[in-house]
């Protein structure tokens, strides 16, 4: 009887994780290039139970007692192309990040939003004002040297020639990289960045200026998986109601003498 009770209590728990990942989801499915997360579930050790005589032991079956959440992973699955027409706005089809300076501590990250916009001082930056980084660093263009021009290799150029080239970056697995808000992400110590291409190599992405990349969610399979885990969640707290119920009369009633 206590088995059901942490049984469903377990369930319940990482239904809850499994709900808040898809709400998540959902309220990003607007932000450019973003990703969303995935949640895996495991069942606890199986146990074996075994009926007890005095002819000894015998196996009766097998019992599960519940699932937990094992981790949480990122889906990297590209997100459909807008096209905006906007000389800045910036999308990579294929392998690769955009590289970012925050304008805070310094650090640098990676991303997939290219909605870049051009600061008062002529430095590309992010939405947030992180600088965008070129092969030079933080790329800074003449106020009055445009009109700009991204090419497929990320190449800025001017009215005066060639500016900068952007950093874009690959990872042996991207699933080592570590989020860190919406479509910001950072190294940790599993990542591993692929050599830049060589001259005349495949460079294996390419840059499309005037477009965006959207979110990667589908919000009608979020959606319907959200009312799913509801209704899992809902299921289970019945079931603790019912075992409390019958708790509740074998402690008070069985044992009662008439």
């Amino acid at each position: 009887m206590l088995k059901g009770l942490y049984t469903a209590a377990a369930g319940m728990l990482a239904s809850t994780t499994g709900t808040d990942t898809l709400a998540s989801n959902l309220s990003n499915v607007n932000t450019v290039g973003f990703k969303g997360n995935k949640v895996n579930y495991q069942t606890f050790p199986e146990m074996l139970i075994n009926r007890m005589s005095s002819q000894g032991q015998e196996r009766v079956g097998s019992l599960v007692t519940g699932s937990k959440v094992r981790g949480s992973y990122i889906n990297f699955a590209p997100g459909a192309l807008q096209q905006t027409g906007n000389t800045f706005d910036l999308a990579i089809q294929g392998d690769g990040f955009f590289t970012v300076k925050s304008k805070i501590n310094g650090n640098t990250y990676y991303t997939r939003a290219g909605n870049f916009t051009m600061d008062q001082n002529g430095f590309l930056t992010t939405v947030n004002g992180d600088f965008v980084q070129g092969k030079l660093g933080n790329i800074q263009l003449a106020l009055d040297g445009g009109p700009f021009n991204i090419n497929g290799q990320g190449n800025v150029s001017g009215r005066n020639g060639t500016i900068d080239q952007l950093q874009v970056v690959r990872f042996e697995d991207n699933r080592t990289l570590e989020k860190v808000s919406e479509n910001l992400y950072q190294t940790t110590s599993a990542s591993k960045k692929l050599p830049d291409p060589k001259v005349g190599e495949s460079f294996n992405y390419k840059v499309s200026a005037g477009m965006l990349e959207e979110s990667n969610i589908n919000p009608v399979a979020e959606l319907v998986n959200n009312i799913q885990g509801l209704r899992l969640y809902e299921a289970l707290q019945k079931n603790i109601h019912v075992h409390n119920d019958t708790l509740g009369k074998a402690v008070n009633e069985v044992g009662r003498p008439r």
